[in-house]
């Protein structure tokens, strides 16, 4: 199964990507987590410590521009998959391993095409290679992945939503996106949510634009608690509300 995780900035998308990978983790499965945000959060809730340097960071060298049989030209990963783990992947706790495609060096050094052309080969490389393993891609905070195909090849995207407008709205765009991407499964992740109210105004809103919610996720403090600690929430209170809601998403996905 390859999972992407989307939604405007600030939704809780990082959050729920590592969080998610460590329950599926924990439960045996071995999980590959990818860090698609040029300002990368995710070793974090991952539990990796901050100290890590880690290996280097994706970069364009691992894919090359081949001519196909039809007289077109197209990308490709130039090694094989099990080889990018070795060089880049970076192991984490519960059986996960990270792939960080980096962030810009420094400003004023161009577009990040070259790292979503990147995150996408990687992605369909996994789909063709032999690692039976759950693929979790922790999407940038913009619709930028959707209009580049970077989440082309996932078996399903949820996009992560809060209970107001500009966040249902943006929820719609992405889920919109995703169905011209040719994403068979596209559901939402309600983040957040404090009362019915909050339910029930985005249940409503999803219904209106047929998109089915996967999970709703009550707001917890604890989550900035941890956060304030530099730690994982799971690690901060494995019993908080969220990762409770985030095991019964995982529970969802395994049946699948």
């Amino acid at each position: 199964m390859k999972i992407a995780i989307a939604g405007k900035g600030g939704v809780g998308k990082t959050t729920i990507s590592g969080t998610l990978c460590r329950i599926l983790g924990a439960k045996g499965d071995k999980v590959l987590a990818i860090d698609g945000d040029p300002n990368p959060n995710l070793s974090i809730v991952l539990g990796i410590d901050k100290s890590d340097a880690g290996p280097p960071n994706l970069s364009t060298d691992i894919i090359e521009r081949v001519e196909t049989e039809d007289g077109k030209w197209k990308f490709q990963v130039r090694m094989p998959f099990q080889e990018v783990l070795e060089t880049y992947g970076q192991k984490a706790t519960d059986n996960v391993t990270l792939l960080m495609v980096g962030k810009p060096e420094k400003a004023g050094t161009g577009c990040m095409c070259g790292s979503h052309t990147v995150v996408r080969e990687l992605v369909n490389a996994a789909l063709s290679s032999e690692q039976g393993q759950i693929m979790v891609l922790d999407t940038e905070a913009s619709l930028e992945h959707m209009k580049r195909g970077t989440s082309k090849y996932v078996d399903k995207i949820y996009t992560v939503v809060e209970p107001y407008y500009r966040s249902l709205e943006a929820a719609s765009r992405f889920a919109e996106m995703a169905q011209q991407l040719g994403i068979g499964q596209v559901e939402a992740i309600a983040n957040k949510v404090r009362t019915k109210e909050d339910e029930m105004a985005i249940r409503e809103y999803c219904a209106k634009i047929n998109l089915p919610i996967a999970v709703f996720v009550p707001f917890d403090e604890q989550v900035m608690a941890a956060d304030l600690k530099g730690k994982s929430v799971i690690d901060f209170d494995p019993e908080a509300k969220v990762v409770k809601a985030l095991e019964a998403l995982s529970a969802a996905i395994l049946k699948n």
